[in-house]
């Protein structure tokens, strides 16, 4: 399956975005609904085959290709229109995101490998009551393989899947560090976001080679810009 975003010239009102706010309100992000209407078709989409998977992870073949935006955006409209908690997970410690959703105290997940923290500690609510998020944290260089790979990382994923109905997995790209297949490997499905202008299909290909073991929900293409007439995109299959 594949998700375009590009915008739609329409004579019908303007749905607002959507914001996700901090939990004292104060807006952080703002979706525009070109951006949540696709995610919300492809929430449709893959429940037509079977259930919303319990742990999703978003990858990409390169870096900077807009997994983390992506990821914060589908959490923030699964927990939006559903009555479900959700919990992104950063598991991104070579690039973690940057956001001020997270306080500069906050120590993250590796805080929670190191001890100085435990896993409640860490947790972050959002302005969405069924919203959170784990920051990854930073983590030193040595130390990242053997969390990727280790015992007590899969414990605490599955003590969040015990607090949360689902799992956003923000996952490294494959093609920039070994430990990204093991981390998406936590998870029981994901996407590949592929950001038009930048990944090449030779990335792509090698990508999908290097997480064939999972299941594959579909491809997201990121920031399309296309010149293709309407009538004729109303003729494109795109899934």
């Amino acid at each position: 399956m594949q998700m375009k975003f590009w915008k739609r010239k329409t004579r019908e009102p303007v749905s607002p975005p959507l914001i996700l706010s901090k939990k004292n309100g104060v807006p952080v992000y703002n979706f525009p609904i070109e951006v949540v209407d696709n995610l919300r078709y492809t929430i449709t989409r893959i429940e037509r085959n079977a259930s919303l998977p319990l742990r999703l992870a978003i990858v990409s073949a390169l870096r900077e290709e807009g997994v983390t935006y992506l990821t914060q955006a589908l959490a923030a409209t699964v927990a939006h229109d559903m009555p479900l908690s959700v919990c992104v997970v950063d598991l991104n410690w070579w690039w973690p995101s940057t956001t001020i959703l997270v306080g500069q105290d906050n120590p993250g997940l590796a805080g929670v490998f190191t001890g100085e923290a435990t896993l409640e500690e860490i947790i972050v609510p959002t302005g969405l009551p069924n919203l959170a998020l784990a920051p990854a944290g930073q983590l030193p260089i040595e130390r990242r393989p053997v969390i990727a790979r280790s015992q007590v990382l899969v414990q605490i994923m599955e003590q969040l899947s015990k607090e949360f109905d689902h799992l956003i997995l923000d996952v490294p790209a494959v093609r920039a560090t070994t430990d990204s297949v093991p981390l998406a490997s936590l998870s029981d499905a994901c996407c590949l976001v592929i950001r038009q202008g930048v990944t090449t299909a030779e990335d792509v290909r090698l990508a999908l080679d290097e997480i064939d073991h999972l299941s594959i929900l579909g491809v997201i293409l990121n920031q399309v810009r296309l010149k293709t007439p309407r009538a004729i995109l109303k003729l494109i299959p795109t899934d």
